[in-house]
């Protein structure tokens, strides 16, 4: 045989066997899922996502808080399963962000939430205030970031900024899909008093 139709077949043969070998890892893949398929990590969590019940959801709005790139909402928030009788409550974190392009136009908006329950929110008081308050000396490196992540994947980011040395904070949100909003320190603290009202709010008999 021709040696250059003998390297012709064989590459064919190496791109036919490469194009069935992706094909069959992309079948392989999960489908997408809905909401359903996912194991609620908390409370509020679990009530939001129950079928074949009658659900009683209450909230009320504590305030807003703008950042670099869109706007915080804190809820107070309550969920009464009609059925038993069981009630789970917490805050509410809603993000809607803007990521457009500059001079691309006004994007779609998009909120992505995240679910506290009432539990939690005392811990998550705490860390914010500690967070608040971190500075260099909270390692021996020249910069720092300090976390902090609820059961609902709230997360809570204060962090010394590469580019100017300035201390900023930052809050992420969602489920399925994350986005995080970038804040002051002063604004971090303003969405830390709004959790505390939503706190409150729901201790009113």
């Amino acid at each position: 045989m021709n040696p250059s139709r003998s390297l012709i077949l064989l590459l064919v043969v190496v791109v036919v066997s490469i194009s069935t070998q992706a094909q069959g890892r992309r079948e392989r893949l999960p489908l997408p899922r809905g909401p359903q398929f996912y194991e609620p990590r908390n409370k509020l969590e679990d009530f939001d996502g129950r079928f074949e019940t009658l659900l009683v959801k209450g909230r009320h709005v504590i305030g807003t808080v703008r950042g670099q790139n869109g706007v915080a909402r804190v809820e107070a928030t309550e969920i009464r399963d009609s059925a038993t009788g069981e009630t789970a409550s917490g805050a509410a974190i809603m993000l809607l962000v803007n990521n457009a392009a500059p001079g691309a136009g006004a994007a779609p908006a998009v909120e992505f939430r995240s679910l506290i329950d009432y539990e939690e929110i005392d811990a998550l008081l705490k860390a914010m205030d500690s967070a608040s308050k971190a500075s260099e000396s909270v390692t021996r490196l020249s910069h720092f970031e300090v976390r902090y992540r609820t059961k609902g994947d709230f997360e809570v980011i204060v962090f010394r900024q590469l580019e100017n040395n300035v201390v900023a904070a930052a809050i992420e949100a969602g489920f399925f899909e994350r986005e995080r909003l970038y804040l002051s320190i002063d604004d971090l603290i303003r969405v830390r008093w709004m959790i505390a009202q939503a706190k409150e709010r729901l201790d009113q008999k």
